[in-house]
C-alpha cells in the first residue's frame, strides 16, 4: 500500500484549463447513444418542433446539443448565435426576448423545478413554423412532477431519445477520450484496471478521470494503477461524506 501523501511530497503545478471538445468527430457513438445521435442528425426532418434528449449525467447530452447547433448552422443562410440556456434560468422576464430574437434554442437540464408558467408560454411561442427547441434532461418529460396539466400535456407530446447506461465499448472509448482531452496517454493495463474496478456510469468515470488528473498534477506522479487506486479511494470517501451532508 502506498504511504499517505503529505505536504513534503505535494507540489503545486501550473495546470492548463481543460479544453472541451464538442465537435462531431469527438462524439463517441455506440449502441447506448446511437438513437439519440441519429435523432439529432435527422434534423430538420423532425416530426415536431422540439426534441428531448435524456440520459444520465455526463452522458454527452451537451455534446449532442452542440452537434445539433452545427447541423442548424449548415442550413441557415447567415451566421447566427444559438443560445444554450439552463432550464432554471427560463422565466417570465426573458421568454419574450428569447422567442423574438432566436428561432433556435437549446434548453439544458430540465427538472421538475422549472418555472412552469414560463415554460408553458415559451412552448406556445415556439410552436410555430421555423422555430425549434432542443431540450436535455436526466429523466423523460413524462416523469417530471409538474403542477400545470396544460404544460404536462404539451411536454408529453415532444418526441424523446434516450441515452442508455454505458456499455463496455462506450466505457473503453470514454476513458480513452477523457484522458486524451487532458493530453494524457495511459497504458492498456491502467485502462483495464479502471474498467474492472470502477462504477459503471458516465458521471463516475468523468469524476474519476478528473481525480486521477488532479492527483497526477498535484503530486507529480505518472498515471499508474497505484495512482488509480488512490483516486478511487478518494472518490469513495467523498461519496460517503456526501451521504452525511
Amino acid at each position: 500500500m502506498n504511504a499517505p501523501y503529505n505536504e513534503k511530497t505535494k507540489q503545486y503545478l501550473l495546470k492548463f484549463d481543460l479544453n472541451a471538445y464538442f465537435g462531431e468527430e469527438d462524439f463517441l457513438v455506440t449502441s447506448c447513444n446511437k438513437l439519440a445521435y441519429q435523432t439529432i442528425k435527422s434534423w430538420p426532418y423532425w416530426p415536431h418542433f422540439a426534441l428531448n434528449i435524456f440520459g444520465p449525467k455526463s452522458s454527452g447530452k451537451s455534446h449532442l446539443a452542440h452537434i445539433w447547433i452545427n447541423e442548424v448552422e449548415k442550413f441557415i443562410p447567415r451566421p447566427v448565435e444559438i443560445p444554450v440556456i439552463r432550464a432554471e434560468n427560463i422565466n417570465m422576464k426573458n421568454i419574450h426576448k428569447l422567442a423574438e430574437n432566436n428561432n433556435y434554442l437549446v434548453i439544458e437540464d430540465v427538472t421538475s423545478d422549472i418555472n412552469e408558467e414560463a415554460f408553458f408560454h415559451l412552448y406556445n411561442m415556439y410552436n410555430t413554423a421555423e422555430h425549434f427547441i432542443l431540450f436535455t434532461s436526466t429523466i423523460p418529460f413524462a416523469k417530471l412532477k409538474l403542477k400545470l396539466p396544460d404544460l404536462r400535456s404539451r411536454l408529453n407530446t415532444i418526441p424523446s431519445a434516450e441515452i442508455l447506461l454505458p456499455d463496455d465499448e462506450m466505457l473503453t472509448a470514454l476513458i480513452a477520450k477523457l484522458f486524451n482531452d487532458r493530453q494524457i496517454i495511459i497504458s492498456q493495463e491502467v485502462l483495464n484496471y479502471i474498467l474492472n474496478n470502477s462504477e459503471r456510469s458516465f458521471e463516475y468515470i468523468a469524476r474519476l478521470v478528473d481525480e486521477i488528473d488532479n492527483l497526477s498534477w498535484t503530486y507529480s506522479r505518472q498515471v499508474s494503477i497505484p495512482l488509480v487506486k488512490d483516486a478511487i479511494t478518494n472518490l469513495n470517501k467523498n461519496q460517503q461524506m456526501d451521504l452525511f451532508i
